[in-house]
């Protein structure tokens, strides 16, 4: 593989550099945030919370940072801090994952490293519920009754009752 000449490496670096200022123009539409002063701070948040591989220099860690929030495509503050704290933990977790499998680690050495990537990885998955609550995109809840009284003169239905809409406030059920 030849290396790259000097001057092609100025015109890529410059290349990347342009990107990124593109990008930080662009910054309060990729993090949902309305000030270019704190959509700039999340994003080198979200660079400062890499782990591995480090970037190699500022543009590669702004590169980086801004694909990951960009993946999470937050649509407020809220969201865009959520989406930062879930990228930490997550880097923080495969780095404490990555650090238990050093070969020169003693058990104990193991198991807390273990111990703490169980904890981000939990961690990760309240921060995942929290953004599919934000977000509107939970899942509908199921209630199953086990066991009901139906005494004399009353009445049941059985089957799934949903309601049609408000305009005629009617009932749709499904007999099982």
């Amino acid at each position: 593989m030849l290396a790259d000449s000097p001057s092609a490496i100025v015109v890529k670096r410059k290349a990347r550099e342009e990107l990124v200022d593109r990008l930080l123009k662009n910054g309060p539409q990729i993090t949902g945030i309305r000030t270019t002063a704190i959509a700039d701070r999340i994003i080198v948040q979200v660079g400062d919370a890499q782990v591995w591989p480090r970037g190699r220099d500022s543009t590669d860690k702004l590169l980086k940072a801004f694909g990951a929030i960009a993946e999470m495509a937050p649509k407020n503050a809220t969201e865009a801090m959520l989406a930062t704290q879930m990228i930490a933990a997550h880097e923080a977790a495969l780095a404490f994952l990555n650090r238990a499998t050093l070969e020169t680690q003693h058990t104990e050495a193991i198991d807390k490293n273990v111990h703490r990537a169980t904890r981000l990885m939990r961690l990760f998955c309240d921060q995942l519920e929290a953004m599919q609550k934000l977000k509107g995109k939970t899942g509908q809840q199921r209630v199953t009754v086990e066991h009901v009284h139906v005494h004399d003169g009353g009445q049941a239905v059985v089957g799934a009752v949903t309601t049609k809409g408000q305009e005629d406030g009617g009932y749709d059920t499904e007999k099982r």
